[in-house]
């Protein structure tokens, strides 16, 4: 059989091999050189609630936060304070005056300058509005000044609150608040310090046309109205109606027109809520460019969707929880990061006045029944079974790990199911025929039946609730599991709409944070409790100078609260994170819950694209390497021709 054409088809097969050698490693420097944008794709459960500071409340709207805003100071590695938008400060010897010292190259996502007067514009506003972060009230916002664009000079008195008509939420919905007292006073350095790494910086020219245009109290034109956009400044008055605070809620509300722009690493371009968030790395970023030019976060509702779609390499980057760590197979390509979260998991017991008036669970308020569900509760089961482990039972709003500021000589109740009955039979409950305790309250029976919420798509939340249900199902209750979407579960949360409620609390690392969410006053209160001594020690610790002085008052909080049992802390739990090291290596991983944290942004700007695998052959090797490919294949078809 003639065979003579049959070596042709074997030559272009080396052919090819050459070109492929040889050219291989120029084409794919084409595809992936210098100019090709680092692009990474971020999964997240959790989704914003707001993307304005003053009404964000959710983690993942402060993860949001942290890559659009910057503080004046932030949190350094060995717990200290370093530079953010202050770039020096110094105290007045006498502790009440407080000099800052700006960055000069800081620009908003727009190009414009960032000055002094957007500080000025954040605190006053913070301040007036006696808002939720726990350090501004202590500003007097009439004294602010700002000798020049770069430098702000704060003074502290005894309320810088200025005494206006102020919106509540609930009947009668306003009230008059009489707070401002101009008295000098030394405020504690390190609560005030550590509480401003919790403060974003806003654009005085996005929000001040929403707002009074440079607010003086009792003076004509400076009441509410709107700048035009040729600059005509119209007055509407003091108030347009009584809901009105003195500056207007505009700021923080639908549907006024603002851009959500900062100073930030990252410039928020698109947003669909639910669905995706892209940003754009901050070239002009007065810190350094980041390494990241394209950031993409990826909103799920099921954690294990999410937990895959990394192992698929379909996104780079998520937190996943326990049960997937422990039953899930990762290949090399996938890094965990496993660090202790820097708050706790609660289980919450409604104290709203309004909703234990209007619905059946006036009984939530007793005393005993707080005590008994806290004792029922088995805090290691959930550690253990729940977590898998990856947790630790815990009883103080103040984390163990904030080890100067936690208090481990915390007074304990006796826990157990029979120590629950004791305590509920103790004062007068008594079981029905059903086996669940009721009493006589207010002319009517209680009966100790409630909803449990928690957020649906999340295997361990889920276990939780299970393990609770039992607990305190063989406590006497009757409890009803209720799985809402994290969107509902918010804001049912936030609105005081819950028989019990399971939930996580974050903190910064210094104890005024949590210490303000205590009060009876604050919007971020997880269950509406009420301690008069609590508010107390919130502004006491404020200007404790003396540093025993100051752990004092927060050891007493913290014993306080678990008294009022309100707030049954659970565990705390470690942060768990997947990313694709194929792809990307970040840099401190171990910083304030990882690398998804609303203080971590340094591993953001330092997160670094990994190159794929390449063939760093010369052109000479690979032209010898051809040549040899194509000598084997003629020695080879040259021998079957002899054999055929």
């Amino acid at each position: 059989m003639r065979r003579p054409n049959n070596i042709i088809p074997f030559l272009l097969i080396g052919l090819f091999l050459v070109s492929m050698v040889a050219f291989a490693p120029e084409a794919f420097a084409q595809d992936d050189g210098e100019d090709a944008d680092v692009s990474i794709v971020v999964g997240m459960f959790e989704q914003p609630d707001f993307l304005g500071p003053m009404m964000a409340g959710t983690i993942a709207a402060w993860e949001f936060l942290n890559w659009m805003y910057d503080p004046l100071v932030r949190w350094g590695d060995d717990w200290t304070i370093k530079p953010g938008l202050a770039e020096s400060w110094e105290w007045a010897d006498n502790g009440t005056q407080l000099t800052l010292h700006l960055v000069q190259n800081a620009t908003w996502h727009d190009g414009t300058p960032f000055t002094s007067a957007d500080v000025n514009f954040t605190l006053f506003t913070w301040t007036w509005l006696g808002w939720w972060v726990a350090q501004t009230p202590r500003i007097d916002h009439r004294n602010i000044k700002t000798p020049d664009d770069h430098t702000v000079i704060l003074n502290f008195v005894e309320s810088g609150y200025e005494n206006i008509y102020a919106w509540s939420p609930v009947s009668p919905f306003f009230y008059y608040r009489e707070s401002y007292d101009g008295t000098p006073v030394e405020v504690n350095q390190e609560c005030f310090l550590t509480g401003l790494t919790y403060v974003p910086i806003i654009p005085k020219h996005e929000w001040d046309p929403l707002m009074w245009h440079h607010p003086v109290w009792g003076l004509e034109g400076s009441g509410y109205g709107v700048t035009l956009e040729n600059g005509t400044w119209v007055y509407y008055g003091y108030w347009d109606y009584l809901n009105w605070d003195g500056i207007s809620w505009g700021t923080i509300l639908p549907p006024y027109n603002r851009s959500d722009i900062g100073t930030g690493p990252f410039i928020l371009k698109e947003y669909e809520v639910g669905e995706y968030a892209y940003f754009e790395g901050n070239d002009d970023y007065h810190w350094g460019a980041p390494n990241i030019d394209n950031l993409t976060v990826l909103f799920y509702t099921s954690i294990e969707t999410m937990t895959q779609a990394v192992k698929a390499g379909e996104i780079d980057f998520c937190e996943t929880t326990a049960n997937f760590l422990e039953t899930g197979e990762f290949g090399p390509e996938v890094t965990v990061n496993e660090q202790s979260s820097l708050g706790w998991e609660a289980l919450l017991i409604n104290q709203d006045w309004i909703y234990a008036n209007t619905s059946d669970a006036f009984a939530l308020r007793e005393p005993a029944v707080k005590v008994a569900i806290n004792q029922a509760v088995n805090k290691s089961n959930i550690a253990n079974i729940a977590y898998l482990g990856h947790a630790v039972p815990a009883d103080s709003v103040i984390h163990s790990k904030l080890y100067k500021w936690f208090n481990d000589e915390l007074v304990t109740r006796d826990v157990g199911i029979s120590e629950a009955e004791a305590t509920l039979e103790a004062d007068g409950w008594t079981l029905n025929t059903e086996g669940v305790y009721e009493k006589t309250l207010n002319g009517s029976v209680k009966t100790l039946e409630f909803t449990l919420k928690f957020i649906t798509g999340s295997p361990i939340d889920l276990s939780i609730a299970q393990l609770i249900e039992a607990n305190l199902e063989d406590a006497g209750f009757d409890i009803t599991l209720q799985a809402l979407d994290v969107s509902t579960f918010t804001a049912d949360l936030f609105a005081y709409s819950f028989d019990l409620a399971i939930s996580f609390w974050s903190q910064i690392g210094d104890p005024n944070s949590m210490a303000q969410y205590m009060t009876s006053t604050s919007w971020i209160n997880p269950t509406g409790l009420n301690i008069p001594r609590v508010d107390e020690i919130f502004y006491e610790q404020q200007l404790a100078t003396d540093l025993f002085e100051r752990q004092d008052l927060i050891n007493e909080m913290q014993q306080l609260v678990y008294d009022e049992a309100s707030i049954c802390v659970l565990v705390e739990y470690d942060d768990i994170e997947l990313y694709r090291n194929d792809r990307f290596v970040f840099t401190h991983t171990d910083w304030l819950s990882g690398i998804l944290s609303m203080w971590n942004w340094e591993s953001w700007l330092g997160a670094e694209q990994v190159a794929p695998p390449s063939f760093p052959i010369s052109m000479e090797l690979a032209i010898i390497a051809g040549a040899g490919v194509i000598v084997v294949v003629v020695l080879f078809v040259v021998w079957r021709s002899k054999k055929g």
